[in-house]
C-alpha cells in the first residue's frame, strides 16, 4: 500500500459550524449548514484580523454579550437586550393570547427557539420594546427607537434565507413572521397616511397570509414540533369555525352584498367578493356564539387566511369594493382590542380606507364606521 494522504483540514468555515464542530462548505455569504438550519452565518475575515468593535467570537463567553444574537455589522447585544427578554417572558407574552396553553408557548418555548435563531431573538425584543413604550408613554421614543433597531436588524438577517423555506429553519422563519405581523400592528401609526407613500400600512397582511406557504414547505414538522399547540388549538378553532357556515347571513353583510349585486359588472369579480362576504360571514357568526370576551387571535384572523388570492388582489390594486369589504373586516377586527397592540387600528385602518373611497363608495361603509365608533 502506498502512503497514506494526510487529511487537509480547512480553518475557513464560518462561526456556528466550528462552534458546533461540524464540516463547513465554506459558501460565502451564507453556508448551506447556516441556511438549513435558519441562522445567520459569520464568517471571520482571516486569522490576523481584527474583529469588528461589538462582534466577539461566536466561542467567547468572556463578554456580557450575546454571542448567539451578535455578529458581523450587528448592533452589540448587552444588559438592555436581557432586560427586554425578561420584559417579554414576564409580561409581554401574556398580552399576544388569551389561551392559558399559548401563554406557555410564547413565554418558554418562543424563546427557546430564539437561542439559536438570532433574527427570532431580535424580533421579540423589539416587540417587547413596543410594549415598554406603551406602557410607559414618558420613554415612548426611546423604546420605539430600540424595536425599530432591533427589527430592522432582525430584516436584514431573514432576508438571506427567505428564498429557502425548508423543515430545518421554517420554525424560526414562521415565528419572525408572526412576530412581524404583531409589531406592524403594534408600531405608531401615522394618521391619513394609508397607503399614501407606501403599502406600509398592510405590509403586515401580506407577511400573514405568507405563513400559509412556510407551513406548506414546512414537511409537517412545525405541527409536531415545539409549536404543536398552537396548531392544535387553530384547528379545533377552524373546525368549530367551519361548522358555522350554515349559519343565516347577517343583514348587514346582504345589504352589502346586494349593492355589489347592483354596480359590479364582472360575474368573476362579483362571485370572488361574495365568497369574500359568506366566509367574514363565519366570523361574526363566532363572534356572536362565543361572545366579545372569548375571542382569540385565530378566530379573528383566520379570514385573512381564508379569503382568496384573487380578493387580496383586488385590495392591493385599492378597488373600491374590495376595501369597502375589509372595511367590514374592521368591525371583526375590533374585537382584538384586548390587546394593546392591536387597540385604535381598526379605526385607523377604517379610517385609512375611508379617505381612498369616492363619495358613492363612502356611504357604503356607514355601518362599519358606527360599530366601531369612527366618524369623519
Amino acid at each position: 500500500m502506498g502512503p497514506r494522504r494526510s487529511h487537509k483540514k480547512s480553518r475557513n468555515g464560518c462561526r456556528w459550524c466550528k462552534a458546533r464542530k461540524v464540516k463547513c462548505d465554506e459558501t460565502r455569504p451564507h453556508c448551506n449548514n447556516c441556511v438549513k438550519h435558519g441562522i445567520q452565518c459569520l464568517f471571520d475575515e482571516g486569522p490576523g484580523s481584527a474583529r469588528q468593535s461589538g462582534s466577539p467570537s461566536i466561542l467567547s463567553t468572556s463578554s456580557a454579550q450575546s454571542p448567539v444574537c451578535s455578529g458581523e455589522n450587528t448592533p452589540p447585544m448587552g444588559m438592555p437586550e436581557m432586560a427586554l427578554l425578561h420584559h417579554f417572558s414576564t409580561s409581554t407574552c401574556y398580552t399576544i393570547s388569551r389561551n392559558p396553553i399559548l401563554h406557555t408557548v410564547w413565554q418558554i418555548r418562543i424563546p427557546q427557539v430564539s437561542f439559536s435563531s438570532p433574527f427570532v431573538f431580535r424580533a421579540i425584543i423589539a416587540l417587547s420594546a413596543l410594549h415598554l413604550a406603551h406602557m410607559k408613554p414618558e420613554f415612548h421614543d426611546h423604546y420605539v427607537s430600540q424595536a425599530e433597531l432591533h427589527h430592522n436588524t432582525a430584516l436584514q438577517m431573514v432576508s438571506a434565507i427567505l428564498p429557502n423555506v425548508n423543515k430545518e429553519n421554517c420554525q424560526s422563519i414562521y415565528l419572525f413572521s408572526i412576530l412581524t405581523c404583531i409589531i406592524s400592528c403594534a408600531k405608531p401609526r401615522i394618521r391619513h397616511d394609508f397607503w399614501a407613500n407606501s403599502d406600509r400600512d398592510i405590509e403586515w397582511l401580506t407577511l400573514f397570509r405568507g405563513t400559509t406557504h412556510i407551513i406548506m414547505s414546512s414537511d409537517n414538522s412545525l405541527k409536531t414540533g415545539l409549536l404543536a399547540p398552537m396548531f392544535a388549538i387553530g384547528h379545533r378553532k377552524k373546525l368549530a369555525r367551519d361548522a358555522r357556515s350554515d349559519r343565516p347571513t347577517p343583514p348587514f353583510l346582504l345589504v352589502l352584498k346586494q349593492l355589489l349585486q347592483d354596480t359590479v359588472q364582472d360575474r368573476d369579480e362579483l362571485e370572488c367578493y361574495h365568497k369574500s362576504i359568506d366566509d367574514m360571514a363565519m366570523s361574526f357568526a363566532t363572534v356572536d356564539e362565543i361572545g366579545s370576551n372569548n375571542c382569540e387571535t385565530s378566530d379573528i384572523f383566520i379570514w385573512l387566511l381564508r379569503v382568496s388570492d384573487q380578493y387580496f388582489a383586488y385590495f392591493q390594486q385599492r378597488t373600491p369594493e374590495a376595501m369597502v369589504i375589509f372595511g367590514y373586516f374592521c368591525v371583526v377586527m375590533k374585537e382584538m382590542e384586548w390587546a394593546w397592540w392591536m387597540q385604535g387600528f381598526s379605526v385607523h385602518t377604517i379610517s385609512g380606507i375611508y379617505y381612498l373611497l369616492d363619495e358613492e363608495h363612502r356611504c357604503w361603509l356607514q355601518w362599519p364606521m358606527q360599530q366601531v365608533g369612527w366618524v369623519p
